[in-house]
């Protein structure tokens, strides 16, 4: 997607062909319905306990999230695609950490881990109990771990949080609003925190919000005329 402003003007041109506006407007809008019901357990459960009873929607889950994080990617780079500048280019640096990081955290941490609770299903309470201390390493490792702060967690999170940043500036910089320009700060911060809920659902709100008033500027001043008018 390239924005350009028409000069004399307030309006902007989305260039984006079909495909790119269904890439950047479905796929936030897709991940985000997605993570509503990503399974997070209740207090006091082990990992292996609140996943067990929804095991096949958990592999299901992560299995769905593998291109739709692509595309999410994909989409952050379609927004500063043929912007110049330093913050461009930061973002670009920052989504390719995200992709190669947040893909393989969601490869380990979730596949991985749903594979070993999937077949410990039927397995006896001994076996079962081995099983989940084995979830909890994956969980809890300082380099892959998904549950506490890890290497690769950190490394993924935080390519998100600046790729997204970033291209809210460098869109900020070529006359984007600042109302969508908040929002896809906002999207890298809660997304950055969490993709399960309830930051993850508010994340991918955020940004989807944000595209989609870039892309149809006109929906947005449709709507303010419209509280005008029935204002008077």
């Amino acid at each position: 997607m390239s924005i350009v402003k028409i000069k004399s003007t307030d309006k902007y041109i989305d260039t984006s062909t079909l495909l790119q506006q269904l890439v950047v407007i479905g796929s936030p809008f897709t991940l985000g319905l997605l993570e509503i019901w990503h399974p997070t357990g209740s207090p006091g459960q082990t990992a292996f306990e609140a996943i067990l009873p929804q095991v096949d929607w958990w592999l299901t889950l992560h299995i769905l999230q593998l291109p739709l994080f692509g595309l999410m990617a994909l989409s952050v780079v379609i927004l500063v695609n043929n912007l110049q500048g330093w913050a461009a280019r930061i973002s670009r640096v920052g989504i390719a950490f995200f992709i190669v990081f947040y893909t393989a955290l969601d490869s380990i941490t979730g596949i991985a881990s749903g594979l070993l609770i999937r077949t410990a299903k039927e397995l006896p309470p001994q076996v079962q109990t081995f099983v989940s201390q084995q979830v909890n390493l994956f969980l809890t490792d300082p380099i892959v771990g998904g549950a506490t702060f890890s290497l690769v967690g950190i490394l993924g999170a935080l390519g998100w949080l600046v790729g997204v940043s970033a291209a809210a500036i460098a869109l900020r910089r070529v006359g984007v609003p600042r109302l969508p320009v908040v929002l896809l700060i906002l999207s890298g911060v809660f997304f950055g925190l969490s993709h399960t809920p309830p930051t993850g659902p508010l994340g991918m709100g955020c940004f989807f919000l944000a595209v989609f008033l870039i892309s149809f500027p006109e929906a947005k001043l449709k709507s303010i005329r419209l509280h005008k008018k029935g204002m008077q």
